[in-house]
């Protein structure tokens, strides 16, 4: 049974991380579903036994639906791809096969303890550090194992001059650590009447927890999920246009000027000093931005033709556009005027999938795509069903992003008029709220289609040699 948990398959780690992350990418988008039902309709609550209405509420399964799409989907995605891409970049083999397959073992029983004890209520109520204390230092350890196995791999390289998206993965599985330590104040110890105390509640004191916590919230997106990205996406670039990157100095000088912001807290009791130097680093985003949108165009010139012929191309363009709406609309929302009109509104939620799902995700689609026919070694079962899991899942985005943009302006505007009652505004949400359902229940469908398509591609009885399988990476079947 360990040596079996425990493979050293080459790629068998990669191959568990990617089919792991799209289990639990059915339960989020389920929940996410539920939630839209009860903000339509919150009636359907009563529906429940009067046993599970405690559990199963909006306060305690939306945690449960952002942790799950967060560390059980993307972030799983995420490490599955490093672990099969760095060793090819790198020259080498991975590490250590054995090492990895055993993160994605407590990676699993983190994400199960979290399923489990979000619902019960073990919550800290701070945003995207829910869990609770005894999960971050498991957290922390697997975060750990990924990095001795990125460093080890990068160690023993063949290749002297890292690819960029080597970088990128380097430096999030480095640094996501310390951000992951103090973010979720990992750290038991807290000052009490001068002296050092144990404290296991994972909040700090004061205005100083909201403030960490949005120090967390940011960096898990740029260090974490955007680094993380931006490297995947320039290893994709390249790999699906068949051209060479178009400036990898370029790429380069993006990467060492990440920057990030903390514009959630304007308008807070912060100090005014720390809300005005998190518009600073937040405008100055543009220039890591600016890099990878020019460096992209430049390299898919004579290549856009692949966004109708290439369903990974299409998921991998749209995501940029997405991003690129992304970081101007996070810019945008670093100006004072403009954050107060829509914070605290359903723009920020609509906001968030842009990002989430627009984004990363649609870049994570192109890349199983890609990569899971490789580690699979079969063909994706049905090119038509990616066809309909594209569709419906940008169809839905639009929809659901839409109607809430639209409905966090009239709530910004409405507020900040003063003169009208705020359940009049609470009522006006009604129909924007139908349409986030709708929106919703199309991107359920669509994510029921991609999980279907998988299943029916690696269960296939008859594996593809490893040497073809570049060959039929492409959807086969229609």
């Amino acid at each position: 049974m360990f040596s079996t948990l425990l493979s050293d398959e080459p790629g068998s780690a990669s191959r568990r991380f990617f089919l792991w992350a799209i289990v639990w990418l059915i339960a989020p988008v389920f929940i996410g579903l539920f939630m839209a039902i009860l903000l339509y309709a919150p009636p359907v609550q009563l529906l429940e036994p009067a046993w599970l209405r405690p559990y199963i509420n909006f306060g305690r399964i939306r945690p449960l639906h952002v942790n799950l799409a967060i560390f059980g989907w993307l972030s799983m995605v995420y490490v599955g791809a490093i672990y099969y891409l760095l060793p090819r970049l790198a020259g080498t083999k991975l590490f250590s096969e054995r090492l990895a397959n055993l993160t994605l073992v407590l990676w699993n029983l983190f994400v199960a303890a979290m399923v489990i004890s979000l619902p019960l209520g073990f919550n800290t109520g701070r945003k995207y550090a829910e869990v609770v204390w005894v999960l971050k230092v498991l957290f922390v350890a697997i975060l750990v194992l990924l990095a001795v196995n990125v460093w080890g791999t990068v160690r023993r390289r063949a290749e002297k001059n890292l690819y960029v998206s080597a970088w990128h993965f380097v430096l999030a599985a480095t640094v996501f650590i310390p951000v992951y330590i103090i973010g979720g104040k990992v750290v038991p110890l807290e000052i009490v009447n001068g002296q050092l105390a144990l404290d296991f509640s994972g909040a700090y004191v004061g205005m100083n927890d909201n403030i960490i916590n949005f120090f967390f919230v940011h960096n898990l997106f740029n260090v974490w999920f955007t680094t993380i990205a931006v490297g995947l996406a320039y290893y994709l670039l390249p790999k699906l246009t068949g051209k060479p990157l178009y400036s990898h100095r370029l790429a380069i000088w993006g990467f060492f000027t990440v920057w990030t912001g903390q514009h959630h807290q304007l308008w807070s009791p912060s100090p005014y000093w720390l809300q005005t130097l998190t518009v600073i680093f937040s405008i100055l985003a543009a220039i890591p931005t600016s890099a990878f949108l020019f460096n992209f165009y430049k390299t898919m010139e004579g290549r856009w033709s692949l966004v109708v012929s290439d369903i990974r191309v299409r998921w991998l363009v749209v995501g940029t556009i997405f991003w690129g709406l992304t970081c101007v609309q996070g810019v945008a929302q670093s100006f004072p005027n403009f954050s107060l009109g829509i914070h605290f509104t359903n723009w920020v939620i609509a906001h968030s999938h842009l990002a989430f799902v627009g984004d990363y995700s649609f870049w994570m689609f192109a890349l199983i795509y890609l990569l899971l026919p490789e580690v699979a070694h079969r063909p994706i079962y049905s090119r038509r069903l990616t066809e309909w899991h594209f569709w419906l899942t940008l169809g839905g985005l639009l929809i659901f992003m839409l109607a809430l943009f639209a409905a966090g302006l009239i709530q910004g505007q409405n507020w900040m008029t003063g003169g009208i009652p705020f359940i009049e505004t609470v009522r006006a949400m009604n129909s924007f709220f139908l349409a986030r359902l709708i929106g919703g229940a199309l991107m359920v469908v669509g994510q029921l289609v991609f999980a279907y398509n998988i299943y029916r591609t690696v269960s296939a009885r008859e594996p593809v040699p490893s040497r073809a399988v570049s060959a039929v990476a492409a959807p086969a079947s229609e």
